[in-house]
């Protein structure tokens, strides 16, 4: 994709002549991690004007298309999530105060956070949908530089560390988040975190570059 379209509109174009082949991935199947590959993996593309898509291999290999809001996850499919959203409909940035519901009985707020009570906690794909969506959409707004970091700061919120998501009661083995990646779609510059660390290392493409350099 990012060898051959120049921007969203040409992926578009082209896409409904591709499809995704149902191939074993081995180094997945040995990680035992309880996805049988093919892995489901779903994808999403934007290009420096801020256009965004999501393709779905959900069609026998061929893509659904999707204009992205710019969220998205795995499963289930991305209609489903956005029609879920419908649920949050009461989600607000700002505190609701207190609840009057008669003369007798005020219920006031808990400290502060009370418009977003009930923002799903759990680290399951709808979930983390929700969680996502609310807080790229609230977070005020930032200069460019601060980008990549607040770009993480919304995505802490949703990575799972290991433990949490073990296979089974009896399993030692979990998911887990095993890295964070955050690209700059105008200085084209890719930032990547493993969990086994809390530096970023940073790789930048440019059209004369010769030889990989590491930051």
């Amino acid at each position: 994709m990012l060898s051959n379209f120049k921007d969203i509109t040409e992926i578009k174009e082209a896409i409904p002549k591709l499809a995704l082949l149902k191939t074993k991935y081995q180094p997945w199947e040995d990680a035992e991690t309880g996805i049988p590959s093919p892995i489901p993996m779903h994808f999403t593309f934007f290009d420096p004007s801020g256009k965004g898509i999501v393709l779905e291999p959900v069609n026998n290999g061929a893509f659904k298309i999707y204009d992205s809001i710019g969220v998205m996850t795995n499963s289930p499919e991305y209609s489903w999530h956005l029609n879920n959203l419908r649920n949050y409909v009461q989600m607000r940035p700002h505190n609701v105060g207190e609840n009057k519901l008669n003369d007798q009985l005020v219920i006031k707020q808990i400290e502060s956070g009370s418009g977003l009570l009930g923002l799903p906690g759990d680290y399951t794909p709808p979930s983390r949908f929700i969680r996502a969506t609310f807080l790229s959409n609230y977070i005020d707004s930032f200069k460019r530089e601060d980008g990549i970091m607040q770009l993480y700061d919304v995505f802490k919120t949703v990575m799972i560390p290991k433990g949490l998501e073990k296979l089974s009661a009896n399993s030692t083995k979990s998911d887990y988040t095993g890295y964070w990646i955050g690209y700059h779609v105008t200085k084209h510059t890719l930032y990547i975190q493993p969990e086994c660390c809390n530096t970023f290392t940073q790789f930048t493409l440019s059209a004369d570059l010769k030889e990989k350099t590491i930051k």
